[in-house]
């Protein structure tokens, strides 16, 4: 499935936050990304969401918080012996330098600079934060302008805060490189990524990074979650599923093009991630 990049209208121009309203059969979308931030509230209808390398059953009521150039896609799928919904969801579109390059910089927008960095793999939004997000997207669809930028504001200071916030797409995923509290830690990750089919070793990017290994090891847990040998199975497999998605290659080329020498193995990491082997899962893609 070719994945669609999605360029701003001339709109935004005129007003840097888009708000819609879709109501119909479906949401209009395909397999796409685009530079702005969205939020997403679907109301009712639809069938299934697809971010990143996750495909979920969509319900009424979801919401969802997705970083720039995040693939996915939501659909309104006919069901055997059901007949679909009409869909109704409000979407928000606006670019993460809305308010200016350096907004995020001061500490006190240090929730909201977290906010943005887990939302590179997309937020899903529980209560009570998600029905109070309703409430303010229903608002921010009917004002314009400087009232329209307060409530979004509003809204992402309450997402913020909100402790009711869980991650959709697996890390690694993201197309660009990550965030990360140190600039060494940095470095070895761009390492990883242009390096994912070559053998990648702690010693190596220890030396590469002038620590121990012991202290690169250290630091590199606390910056990215999980050890080396975990940061790079999670982008292999996250490499694998886009190329799943997105290409026709076989299964052995993927293996080949990931970094795996074993596809046993491969197939238990993919198995252990995506609950279902990877054939499978390109074949429930196509159903979508």
């Amino acid at each position: 499935m070719e994945l669609i990049t999605e360029k701003p209208t001339l709109a935004a121009d005129i007003e840097p936050i888009a708000c819609m309203i879709i109501k119909g059969d479906d949401f209009g979308d395909v397999w796409h990304h685009h530079p702005a931030c969205e939020i997403t509230l679907v109301r009712r209808g639809g069938t299934e969401r697809w971010v990143g390398d996750k495909l979920e059953v969509l319900k009424p009521g979801d919401l969802v918080f997705l970083g720039p150039d995040l693939p996915h896609d939501y659909r309104n799928s006919a069901l055997p012996n059901r007949r679909t919904r009409k869909v109704e969801a409000i979407v928000i579109h606006f670019m993460p330098q809305i308010f200016g390059e350096a907004w995020l910089d001061s500490a006190y927008m240090d929730p909201v600079r977290r906010l943005f960095e887990r939302a590179r793999r997309g937020l899903r939004v529980g209560e009570p934060a998600r029905s109070k997000a309703e409430s303010l997207m229903l608002a921010i669809s009917r004002r314009h302008g400087l009232k329209r930028m307060i409530l979004l504001l509003e809204l992402l200071d309450l997402l913020a805060t909100s402790k009711r916030l869980s991650e959709i797409s697996s890390a690694g995923f993201s197309a660009g490189p990550a965030a990360h509290s140190s600039d060494r830690i940095g470095t070895a990750c761009e390492y990883i990524a242009k390096h994912l089919t070559e053998p990648l070793r702690v010693p190596d990017l220890a030396r590469q990074t002038g620590l121990c290994e012991s202290a690169f090891s250290r630091l590199f847990k606390k910056c990215t979650g999980g050890t080396v040998p975990q940061y790079v199975n999670r982008l292999r497999i996250a490499h694998a599923s886009r190329l799943l998605a997105e290409t026709d290659k076989t299964v052995s080329e993927i293996i080949r093009l990931c970094g795996y020498n074993s596809p046993a193995h491969f197939q238990r990491q993919f198995q252990r991630i995506h609950n279902c082997p990877p054939q499978a899962y390109r074949e429930k893609l196509k159903l979508f």
